[in-house]
């Protein structure tokens, strides 16, 4: 009995799923570029917007739903047929934390929230996920080009 438990477990623990990353993106990518950017404020903060277009519009039954990259994971945004977008938003960090060489009186900062990605991938490397209804496949891009830092100017132009 214990045998045919031990075997069961084991043949359900070697069916879960994996989950397997592809480089051979079945779509003809035109374009890809991120571009970081940052406000003109003190509080408006920072991110990155992430950008893809396709050759030719996505088929009826597929979606392109996440993208992993640095660290982080998003949605896509459908700009139009073959244009889709991903926005990472940095909120300023505006918490006051007390440094001492004394490290009793730093009693009170809070420890930074860290975070294991799902995926280990390079700076440049995204991993884009598409859903066909209930089929999840990944799609890993390397050399992702980046463009200049967007900085969006603090106070409007006076004409």
């Amino acid at each position: 009995m214990k045998l045919v438990f031990s075997c069961l477990i084991i043949a359900m623990l070697s069916c879960s799923s994996s989950k397997e990353i592809s480089t051979q993106l079945p779509y003809e990518i035109e374009s890809v570029y991120f571009q970081k950017w940052i406000g003109g404020q003190e509080q408006t903060g920072s991110g990155i917007n992430f950008y893809i277009q396709f050759k030719n519009p996505l088929p009826e039954n597929q979606t392109l739903a996440k993208l992993y990259f640095q660290n982080k994971e998003g949605f896509f945004d459908k700009e139009d047929e073959t244009h889709y977008t991903a926005r990472f938003y940095s909120k300023p960090q505006n918490q006051d934390l007390i440094m001492d060489g004394d490290s009793t009186k730093e009693y009170g900062n809070k420890a930074p929230e860290i975070t294991k990605p799902k995926f280990e991938l390079q700076p440049n490397e995204a991993i884009l996920e598409f859903h066909n209804g209930n089929n999840v496949q990944h799609y890993k891009i390397v050399n992702v080009k980046e463009k200049e830092l967007l900085a969006y100017p603090s106070t409007k132009p006076r004409n």
